[in-house]
Order: structure tokens, then sequence, then C-alpha cells
């Protein structure tokens, strides 16, 4: 999802950012930009809501997971661009579902779209 046609809005935000690491806490919505501090991304959001629909869904009750993030490492450098006009995403990504009881992971890596910011 953080990787897909959701992020419109909030690559034009990170095209402004320099590279560096996101974490969001997929339980609040919240982001943090590890250079930038606080963030406001839509899909911070979209997410959080998806987590609660799985949630109903499925018949897990959500208020059991301790942690629910998602850190996502960004590089803009794999391809040489003017920035100002396009800027090639490489999102290397690390999901953390976590209870009392149990821990999930998971890892995407590699993941590139471009954003057209003209």
């Amino acid at each position: 999802m953080f990787v897909g046609w959701r992020m419109a809005d909030d690559l034009e935000i990170l095209s402004e950012l320099p590279d560096g690491t996101l974490n969001l806490d997929l339980l609040t919505g919240q982001v943090t930009h590890s250079i930038e501090g606080c963030l406001n991304l839509h899909i911070a959001k979209e997410i959080q809501t998806w987590l609660e629909e799985q949630g109903n869904k499925e018949g897990i009750d959500i208020s059991q997971l301790l942690i629910a993030s998602l850190e996502v490492r960004i590089d803009t450098s794999k391809v040489a661009t003017n920035k100002k006009r396009v800027v090639m995403f490489t999102f290397f990504c690390k999901s953390l579902l976590k209870t009392n009881e149990v821990e999930y992971a998971s890892e995407l890596n590699d993941m590139s779209t471009w954003h057209n910011r003209v």
C-alpha cells in the first residue's frame, strides 16, 4: 500500500525532504522523518484505517496490538534527476505487528516509483 497509487499527494511532500527514514505508527497514524521530524502524510491514516478494517473483517482485536509499525527508508539517489521536475524514489520497507504473544515482521525492499513534479 505504501508504494502504491495512494501515495500521490504524499510523494510531493516527500520530494521536498532529504533522504531518510520514515517511522509510521499504524495504531495512531503518526509519522516521523529521521531528519525533519513529524510529518502529516495521508498514507499513514490510510494504512491505519485499512488495519482497523482488516481487524474487524478477520475478527482480530486491534487493541491487543502493542506495536503496529512501518519503517520506510527512502533513497532518491539511484537515478540522478532534476528533482525540481522528477524524482525516482526507492523504498525499503519493514513492518512489525506485535502482541504479548506473537510478533510478525516483514520486509519489502527496493520498490521504486517515479514522481513527476511538473
